[in-house]
């Protein structure tokens, strides 16, 4: 039996981002199964790599991380309860392995023997019995090439597993990764995947999940208890449980249909002036509570008893952490209207989400998005959620500045450095849409295979979207929000 490694693991043992072997899985130049890659696989495309260095993923990772304002997720050993389970799937794999090669051994007397009997009944002649038993000892007793390079690899995979595991969820068959003895609300969310939750601490329930295969154990306390029909259905709690080993669990209502409207309080962590009349207030959730909303999405902030409808600008898997982008009445509000008075740690309030710009979070198809002006915050949450999600191949940013200026700049240069599937084209004004679309047309000879994402004025959606048509791209492939 071929020894199988998830994407996600591999990306680990390689030192390379998954968006890149995915984009590998997606041209046919490295073989997958069911998301996942044979051992021989992996050591005929990465001979030289060396399996003890993670530098170059770590690095791109920092910078991902940093970019959803985050800390970067550093494989932990589990806690004594999950790495005991974690050792024992680990020792039954090893007996299941240790039986095989006990029954290999088997045969192989089986095979000298009904040479010898063939040779002794005259069906075969006893010459070539006896150089056919001698080849095959041999070729046994031998080690085969690159048997070192076998035994690094798999003794590294086996580590791994042991401090993390993939989960896949149906039915849109995306994976994740779980850290640890995270839960696997908490990793799912951190991976980008609109998992369903409520109250993310055990009371609720609506976390709730049915396990496909696999083994889940508690790491966190609830007071939610399952009906015996639900646990007899393979029913769990996200928010409670971890994977013991890879799992494939089953969730319901995570779609944008699913995601209630809601109302929450949320502290001031900064105030950051962007550009002309906007500002950035980044946000902070109590630690029981986060607002559930997709990438691309608006909320309502209330601030000194006014309210104002504002994007979203940063991603749903940054946890507790929000950034909305705010236009003041006047470029003199900045420093004088009531953003300029919040403190961090001033209560604000959030209601929301609204809105239906949102990510095919199943697609696995290159990205492309085009922002004009202060469309850039829905597609800067865009672009941090696929960044999170890790399916896309490759992800080009198209960005039409406009008076306020390409605010954020530094970052999307940090992306651009460090990740080779991320493509950034910028254009300031005076500059037209139609220069941006030119750039876009050189560059992408073709859109029929992409998904494209646009937000910004009136006349800059109906330019980009006759240009996109033009290019191939398919109607249903085409989103965009106008905005003003």
């Amino acid at each position: 039996m071929a020894q199988l490694i998830p994407l996600s693991r591999l990306a680990r043992l390689v030192g390379k981002p998954r968006a890149l072997l995915q984009k590998m899985a997606q041209s046919g130049e490295l073989v997958t199964f069911d998301g996942h890659v044979a051992l021989d696989e992996v050591l005929r495309h990465f001979p030289d790599i060396a399996l003890s260095d993670d530098s170059e993923l770590l690095r791109v990772e920092d910078i991902k991380h940093k970019a959803v304002a985050k800390a970067p997720e550093r494989l932990e050993i589990p806690d004594h309860a999950v790495l005991n389970e974690r050792l024992n799937v680990l020792g039954r794999d090893f007996a299941a392995a240790q039986g095989r090669l006990l029954h290999y051994e088997r045969v192989h007397g089986w095979i000298v023997e009904k040479l010898a009997e063939a040779s002794e009944q005259g069906r075969i002649q006893a010459p070539y019995a006896r150089e056919f038993t001698a080849w095959l000892k041999s070729e046994l007793a031998a080690p085969p090439p690159g048997l070192s390079r076998w035994e690094d690899l798999v003794a590294r995979e086996r580590v791994l597993r042991v401090m993390s595991a993939q989960v896949t969820v149906l039915p849109k068959g995306q994976t994740f990764e779980v850290l640890g003895d995270q839960t696997l609300l908490e990793a799912g969310l951190a991976a980008g995947l609109a998992l369903p939750y409520g109250c993310a601490n055990g009371s609720c329930g609506d976390c709730t999940c049915r396990v496909v295969s696999g083994d889940v154990l508690r790491v966190r306390p609830h007071d939610f208890v399952l009906s015996a029909a639900q646990k007899a259905q393979g029913m769990t709690l996200a928010c409670s449980y971890t994977a013991v080993g890879d799992l494939t669990i089953e969730v319901e209502g995570a779609g944008l249909e699913d995601i209630p409207e809601q109302t929450i309080s949320t502290r001031v962590r900064a105030i950051e002036p962007l550009g002309g009349r906007r500002v950035a207030v980044h946000l902070l959730t109590a630690r029981t509570e986060r607002l559930r909303f997709l990438a691309g999405q608006w909320l309502e902030i209330t601030v000194d008893g006014r309210t104002s409808r504002v994007p979203a600008a940063s991603c749903p898997c940054d946890e507790r952490r929000i950034e909305v982008h705010v236009r003041c009445e006047t470029e003199e509000a900045v420093g004088t209207g009531p953003f300029s008075a919040l403190k961090p740690n001033t209560e604000v309030w959030l209601r929301g989400p609204f809105g239906r710009f949102v990510l095919d979070d199943a697609s696995t198809r290159p990205i492309v998005l085009l922002a004009q002006g202060a469309g850039f915050a829905q597609i800067k949450s865009l672009l941090q959620h696929a960044l999170s999600l890790e399916q896309a191949p490759s992800i080009a940013l198209y960005r039409l500045a406009d008076g306020e200026g390409p605010y954020q700049q530094n970052l999307l240069k940090s992306y651009a450095g460090a990740l080779d599937h991320f493509r950034y084209v910028l254009l300031e004004a005076p500059a037209a849409p139609s220069a941006l679309l030119d750039s876009l047309a050189r560059e992408q000879a073709g859109l029929s295979g992409h998904d494209v994402y646009a937000c910004g004025n009136d006349d800059f959606i109906a330019s980009a979207e006759s240009r996109c048509r033009a290019l191939g791209l398919p109607a249903e492939r085409w989103r965009a929000e106008c905005v003003v």
